[in-house]
């Protein structure tokens, strides 16, 4: 709650301050160059809060959210007498020039403000609704979890600007949209870029969220009926062999709906390189079937040759090898 309340109130503030300021005065020079400092790089503190995350998209390896950014430097050359901040255009003075790399689209709710307090601190706020890449990791899905990050950078060199973040200055809504998804702040992760291009680096801040996937809709929606699927198949070794249409059938059907399966998560997750668990199961329950319809065309084999204690034989034995090749997949795929 003390996060909620602090990020609430900058936004007040700074929406405040916009409506009650008045615009600054400026020197009669040229503020666009980098503010003199004998410390080194300007340092550019960064308070983010993402208010809302709606969608995470695993196909599209991105995710839309709703964030209100805001940005702190001091420019000597800015100190002024004013009992309030001023405000000045974005295009008056220098700016560090922060950017989002990992943004898709971006869509600005607030257009950004700049405000000069009398010490010459600039503040520069904005809120923006956009989409944001991320680099997916789905070994373990659907019992996976993602990092999502919010990558800021300058268009200036180390040697130029800093960017940094306090404690308590990073943070999220108790409250997301986001469906299936358990989302926490981690950590602002301050770093160096390599620009290639221009063969330099540059500042970089990762504000990282971690999103552990809820199961549940891929457990009742994905997982039971596809165990009812593979055990439906075991039903083939308890029917008389003379049903020979009816066994082959029935565990024919069951080949298909896992193929249709496979169709159906085709659209869930992106064209990736590696099996994730679900893919692992999803195999090894064709493979199961597959031995199923092989077993059940067997017996009716040996059963047409005359050999019908062979065929009683592996009958019988099936039906206790088929449930427990099924418990020793399940075992190793999702618990070890």
């Amino acid at each position: 709650m003390g996060m909620v309340n602090f990020f609430t109130g900058v936004l007040l503030a700074v929406v405040s301050a916009g409506l009650g300021a008045t615009d600054c005065v400026l020197p009669e020079r040229d503020l666009m160059g980098l503010p003199v400092s004998d410390a080194g790089p300007v340092e550019v503190e960064v308070h983010l809060y993402m208010s809302d995350l709606t969608e995470i998209d695993d196909a599209r390896q991105s995710f839309v959210a709703d964030v209100f950014m805001r940005a702190q430097w001091r420019d000597p050359r800015l100190v002024h007498r004013g009992a309030q901040p001023c405000t000045v255009a974005d295009d008056a003075i220098w700016t560090p020039g922060l950017q989002v790399l990992n943004r898709r689209q971006l869509e600005r709710i607030r257009a950004p403000q700049l405000s000069v307090a009398a010490d010459g601190t600039v503040t520069q706020a904005v809120r923006a609704y956009g989409d944001f890449t991320f680099r997916a990791n789905l070994t373990d899905f659907p019992f996976d979890q993602q990092e999502l990050h919010f990558i800021l950078v300058s268009v200036h060199g180390l040697q130029e600007v800093e960017i940094t973040a306090r404690q308590g200055t990073l943070g999220m809504g108790k409250v997301l949209s986001v469906a299936n998804w358990e989302v926490r702040f981690r950590e602002g992760r301050p770093s160096e870029h390599f620009v290639t291009t221009q063969n330099r680096s540059v500042s970089r801040l990762d504000v990282i969220f971690d999103a552990k996937r809820l199961t549940g809709f891929y457990t009742w929606q994905l997982l039971v009926p596809l165990f009812l699927v593979v055990m439906m198949t075991w039903t083939v070794f308890w029917m008389p062999l003379e049903f020979v249409a009816p066994r082959v059938g029935l565990v024919a059907t069951s080949m298909l709906t896992l193929i249709a399966y496979r169709f159906s998560m085709s659209s869930i997750l992106p064209p990736i390189a590696y099996l994730t668990r679900l893919d692992q199961f999803m195999v090894a329950s064709s493979l199961l079937v597959f031995g199923a319809l092989a077993a059940a065309v067997a017996v009716t084999y040996f059963e047409g040759k005359g050999q019908m204690a062979w065929a009683l034989r592996l009958n019988k034995a099936s039906r206790a090898l088929a449930p427990a090749l099924f418990l020793l997949v399940f075992v190793k795929v999702f618990i070890f």
